[in-house]
């Protein structure tokens, strides 16, 4: 017998069975969207900044030697662009008071008087040792041997030179350059026995090599830091005369308009104290950040087994965070709120590294 159609039970029952369907699949969906991807963002994409305020790379602007013209010259176009710089000063070559500055030439070592030292250490700039007297740390007879300066003249190059800054201008120095640069493991070692930081690398010079001539340029210097951001890369302009001495440059506007240039890139890069970048970037390599979220809100700290008495500087968290127009970030069991800036779609929280957890909550995001 042929069937043409259903028995009314069993249409009935697959009428059923679809409506079901329907219903279950409606329900999927809607909870699909409530637990949306988007609503949460997920805690591997929170992070460390690379550099601070999330820039792209970071410059720091050193002064070698303590020369009157950085102070007459590099220092107003410094207030003017609203930039710090470190000083690497030869504290055994430092005159009291200003008066004594004067008497010296613009380029002659020291300078540069304690009493402006420690002005201009108020104002933000890094005050730093390069050694006692600049006596040479690796020397060369006329022969052609090399000859070490003596273990105990070396630590007192460093540790004289540590004590007159700590004592002078308030702040033990955080960084140290060495005269010529000079470097080999018994010299790191004694520097380090005073300094945490040592310049040693990532060092770009600011004018001509021979330093006899003047013939580098602005434009030279902006495309060795552009080089720098495009790497995402940190550097150190390592500075000596602005006008007159060794290494000057063929005019003050040379400087001027490089730090125009930096003050002008601002958006990708950070311009700060050797110290500054120094500290970031130590902090961030040692720090262990663990994050966890749900909906508008994350939750996260920081554990840096660095000395939290030199290593204190807050260090950049990114969230992802796409359409939120409001943020607010606070310590556990602190009622003071952390800075926070919301910038193409994420949110920046400052905070310094501790074991205590970071609450941020925020409105506006994708849900």
């Amino acid at each position: 017998m042929k069937c043409s159609s259903r028995h009314p039970l069993v249409a009935a029952l697959l009428l059923l069975a679809s409506l079901v369907a329907i219903s279950h699949g409606l329900h999927a969906e809607a909870t699909a969207s409530a637990v949306s991807p988007s609503s949460t963002v997920s805690p591997n994409e929170i992070r460390i900044a690379k550099f601070h305020d999330d820039r792209t790379s970071a410059v720091s602007l050193t002064f070698d030697d303590g020369l009157r013209n950085q102070n007459d010259v590099a220092v107003p176009f410094l207030d003017q662009y609203g930039l710090r710089a470190t000083f690497f000063i030869i504290p055994g070559r430092t005159p009291e008071t200003d008066e004594e500055a004067a008497k010296k030439k613009p380029g002659d070592w020291g300078g540069i008087s304690w009493k402006r030292l420690k002005e201009l250490a108020a104002k933000g700039h890094e005050i730093a040792s390069h050694t006692w007297m600049h006596d040479a740390l690796i020397s060369t007879t006329p022969d052609g041997r090399r000859v070490d300066m003596e273990p105990a003249k070396l630590d007192e190059a460093f540790s004289r030179a540590y004590q007159a800054i700590k004592e002078k201008i308030g702040v033990a120095p955080f960084t140290c350059a060495t005269p010529g640069n000079a470097s080999d493991d018994t010299i790191r070692a004694a520097v380090h026995k005073y300094h945490p930081v040592f310049r040693e690398h990532l060092m770009e010079r600011f004018g001509d090599w021979p330093p006899s001539g003047k013939n580098f340029t602005t434009e030279q210097a902006n495309a060795i830091v552009d080089r720098h951001i495009d790497g995402g890369t940190q550097m150190v302009w390592m500075i000596h005369a602005v006008t007159d001495g060794y290494n000057a440059q063929s005019g003050p506007e040379v400087l001027g308009n490089h730090l125009k240039y930096l003050k002008s890139r601002e958006d990708v890069l950070w311009v700060d104290t050797y110290a500054a970048v120094s500290r970031y970037v130590m902090e961030r390599d040692a720090a262990k950040l663990i994050a966890s979220s749900s909906g508008n809100g994350a939750t996260f700290s920081l554990q840096c087994p660095l000395d939290s008495k030199l290593f204190n500087d807050p260090l950049t968290v990114v969230i992802p965070a796409p359409g939120a127009v409001k943020a607010e970030a606070k310590r556990s069991g602190s009622a003071a709120p952390l800075p926070v800036t919301i910038r193409d779609g994420k949110i920046l929280v400052e905070a310094a590294p501790s074991s205590d957890p970071v609450v941020v909550s925020w409105s506006g995001g994708k849900s």
